[in-house]
């Protein structure tokens, strides 16, 4: 069997177990860990001299960030979120308050704030379905981060920071990872941070 098909199938496999774990968190121990993670990034970014950070809304069981990217916001940095046009994706400022319609995958954007070429973004929280102990991440399958974000693949050290938020019932043991794939350089979860690149 041709190996991009066997690892297509690992991943579907290990996406649909794991978005289904995600979905089935009872709600009382999501919230312990959404507050878990959003004070361990508030704690991440005290000390760092970030202005410009992309995050996500949550969606289909993803760890909920608002209430940091409130906090955040308040405290003078710029926040944006992801919109998605036809395969690409590119990221505007949010606030709270802001007009948010649902894309077609049902994910509320904001369509009237500012865009920020992704190269001038300083951190970039995403969301994932599962991640290995080497920073290879698995998204939904769209692509949508890997080909945003893919000149970091060449310029390493000249991108934002990129961050996973995920539960770490997420992690596994290792993923398949094609040349394409942008790696992590840290997760956050409930636990802390985890660093995967200095």
């Amino acid at each position: 069997m041709d190996s991009g098909i066997e690892q297509g199938d690992l991943k579907s496999t290990v996406r649909d177990r794991l978005i289904a774990a995600r979905e089935g968190l009872h709600e009382h121990r999501r919230r312990q860990a959404d507050r878990s993670i959003c004070a361990h990034l508030l704690r991440f970014l005290d000390d760092r001299d970030c202005l410009h950070l992309a995050a996500y809304h949550a969606f289909r069981g993803e760890p909920n960030l608002f209430p940091a990217l409130e906090a955040l916001h308040h405290a003078g940095r710029r926040v944006y979120l992801p919109v998605v046009r036809d395969r690409e994706m590119e990221f505007r400022r949010w606030s709270p308050g802001v007009d948010m319609p649902r894309n077609r995958f049902g994910i509320p954007e904001p369509l009237q704030g500012r865009l920020i070429e992704a190269a001038h973004l300083e951190l970039v929280l995403m969301p994932l379905v599962a991640y290995s102990a080497s920073g290879t991440r698995l998204g939904m399958g769209a692509g949508f981060y890997d080909r945003r974000f893919a000149f970091c693949l060449d310029q390493p050290d000249s991108g934002p920071l990129l961050v996973g938020a995920a539960y770490s019932l997420q992690q596994v043991d290792s993923l398949p990872a094609q040349s394409w794939d942008v790696p992590l350089d840290a997760v956050i979860t409930e636990r802390g941070l985890q660093r995967f690149r200095d």
